[in-house]
């Protein structure tokens, strides 16, 4: 078989898939059909372009004559990009851990016709797989009965509510669950303690303004150290900017070689805040040789964003980062060598494959312009390896993600190159994505946007009005969240669907709770509707937060895996300084200097109707919870007011 049915598909990862001689389908009727028809088991084997065990399985499983010969007799084989549908992935990746299984891709459930799961797994090795689909297509003929039964089971697992599943009637307290989490801290190496290490962005920036605003020296040192080990360890790329998807090890030596869109986008966001916080050079060179990596490597031409980079290259994992000590010494002079060991610490023993990771430490007194000769001679001999393939599917939710976080450094630093990427990003949105009928989630797809997408977007869109003062960016995300509550908005649970009206209906649909590597959609209306029923006082979203609130209280028990509700929820306790810019001819230079104020708790609006000023002299007013202090004329008395309310 020279194609599948996957030839003609849009996702890269569904085309790397269709020259196997497994008979695979897309997701869709064609095949789900044909399932009911036949009554066949259905294989749904769910991954993405850039993920490495992904690549493993193929080759060994998936590209085996004789395991194909299994599936195409017995089974309907299905593939999945878990970036286009995760609401697919999110259903049966829940089933699987149900049935006791740790969750990762790939991912491979096997399903009834009627779609419902009875068993699953990551990734097996040709024997196992081999042994699984005859052991299951064997059983399956002698007893179909059982198969329903188990079937049957993990579904209702999946359809209980989320407040049966993990709501708690004990009352935990912010302080109680900081407490909690600083025992699981990895005091040596930064992060939490364990064997391996996602950034976690969002965890540390809720962390962060925990620790400012609560005088915790403690908290804030460890928000530092792990930001450190972060950028000094492999987990980041030394020679061109950007961050691999999480650390193998618990040091932050050997990372994983993915590159996703939305970990640089979070993780530039946490930076930036540090920055802001700090005002230290090394948090500003991460910065900005990350953005120059995103503006070579990560944007089309339109201005949309890829989503991600190959884990493998010359069909080896990290093939395309790593190097041998041979060879740094025929690229670099002796003098550039020596420096290296040291600066890039090549004498540890952090290895993969027998080749060296370069890290960094960065000292006060490094040498500079040696540094960056030595990083542009290892750049260009970099650049002469076969490079991992990019994944240009651009994603709505992602793209958001990113933008929030460019804007945050823009605000940080002030660079005019990250506005101009950014507002190019922005205007991209609008023009390809929420200018058609029904908002997709993948540019030029026919996919529907699920709630993350709208979720990011709105927040993304809120910042870049803080950034410019154009109020089309806050009215779109506006015009968003009264979509959003219309598709998504589930009024039984007081929280949204994953899946909204315009959305494929499947056997479940879940409602994000827990924040993880990325943030829940949840949580991240939940900040979107405190900051917009503030600047429109409107009070469905006010009331909408309110019951979200409440909910939360029923899941707040463990701060990791509910970091922005807490942030959003501390931001609201302390109260949300309301800052007014009445009328001045330079008023983008006042903007600008009040977003480089690290103060998560403030939103900002220019005044410049002419009634109000008459005298167009620059003034200032706060306001919170309804009241406005006297006007202030002086951008320093503005700046104490603000941090003494944080600081309270």
């Amino acid at each position: 078989m020279k194609n599948n049915h996957l030839k003609n598909e849009r996702s890269f990862y569904l085309q790397q898939h269709s020259t196997n001689p497994i008979n695979w389908y897309p997701w869709g009727k064609k095949a789900l059909n044909k399932a009911k028809k036949e009554n066949k088991i259905i294989i749904l084997s769910i991954g993405y372009s850039s993920c490495h065990w992904c690549h493993v399985m193929e080759k060994e499983s998936f590209e085996n004559e004789i395991i194909a010969k299994v599936m195409n007799k017995n089974f309907i084989s299905i593939k999945v990009d878990r970036e286009e549908r995760p609401d697919i992935d999110n259903i049966y990746m829940d089933a699987i851990q149900y049935m006791g299984i740790q969750g990762g891709w790939p991912l491979n459930v096997f399903l009834l016709p009627n779609l419902k799961p009875f068993y699953g797994g990551t990734y097996f090795n040709p024997n196992q797989w081999y042994g699984i689909i005859n052991s299951i297509s064997d059983a399956y003929m002698k007893n179909k009965k059982e198969f329903i039964q188990s079937s049957e089971k993990f579904t209702q697992d999946l359809k209980i509510s989320n407040e049966e599943k993990y709501g708690s009637n004990n009352e935990y307290s912010i302080k109680s669950l900081v407490y909690e989490l600083k025992l699981k801290f990895d005091y040596k190496y930064g992060g939490i303690d364990k064997k391996q290490k996602f950034p976690m962005s969002n965890l540390w920036n809720s962390i962060l303004y925990y620790s400012v605003s609560n005088n915790d020296k403690e908290l804030y040192n460890h928000t530092l150290k792990t930001a450190n080990g972060i950028i000094e360890g492999g987990i980041y790329d030394q020679i061109h900017g950007g961050f691999f998807r999480y650390s193998t090890d618990s040091k932050w030596n050997v990372p994983h070689f993915e590159k996703m869109i939305y970990d640089n986008g979070l993780i530039l966001e946490l930076f930036s805040n540090i920055y802001s916080l700090t005002k230290d050079k090394k948090y500003k060179t991460i910065i900005n040789d990350t953005i120059d990596w995103i503006k070579s490597d990560m944007i089309d031409d339109s201005g949309g964003f890829y989503s991600s980079i190959d884990a493998d290259s010359e069909g080896e994992e990290g093939r395309f980062y790593i190097w041998k000590n041979k060879e740094l010494k025929n690229i670099l002079s002796k003098d550039e060598f020596n420096y290296a060991k040291k600066v890039f610490r090549l004498s540890d023993s952090a290895k993969f494959d027998n080749h060296l990771i370069i890290r960094r430490k960065y000292n006060k007194n490094d040498d500079i312009k040696l540094i960056n000769k030595i990083k542009q001679k290892l750049y260009k001999a970099r650049k002469l390896r076969i490079h991992p393939i990019i994944d240009k599917k651009i994603i709505l939710s992602w793209n958001s993600i990113l933008l929030k976080g460019l804007i945050s450094c823009y605000q940080s630093l002030g660079h005019k190159k990250y506005i101009q990427i950014a507002l190019k990003n922005a205007e991209f949105i609008i023009n390809s994505f929420l200018k058609e009928k029904h908002i997709k989630r993948i540019y030029k797809s026919d996919i529907n946007a699920f709630i993350d997408d709208y979720a990011h977007t709105i927040s993304a869109f809120i910042k870049v009005y803080e950034a410019t003062n154009k109020r089309k960016y806050l009215d779109i995300a506006k015009k968003l969240t009264e979509e959003s509550i219309k598709l998504f908005y589930n009024k039984k649970d007081k929280l949204f669907n994953f899946n909204g009206k315009k959305n494929e209906k499947l056997i479940a649909n879940k409602i994000e709770i827990f924040d993880n590597v990325i943030p829940s959609s949840n949580s991240i209306m939940f900040n979107n509707l405190l900051l917009l029923g503030k600047f429109y006082n409107d009070k469905l979203y006010q009331n909408i937060y309110n019951e979200m609130s409440f909910k939360l209280k029923k899941f707040l028990n463990n701060y990791e895996f509910l970091s922005n509700w807490i942030f959003t929820n501390q931001i609201n306790q302390i109260g949300i300084n309301e800052i007014q810019i009445n009328y001045e001819s330079d008023n983008k230079g006042v903007l600008k200097e009040i977003n480089s104020w690290y103060a998560p708790n403030k939103i900002i609006s220019i005044n410049t109707e002419e009634n109000l000023s008459s005298n167009k002299k620059l003034s200032f007013i706060i306001c919170r919870n309804y009241v406005c202090d006297k006007p202030i004329s002086n951008i320093n008395t503005l700046k104490n007011k603000i941090f003494q309310k944080i600081d309270s």
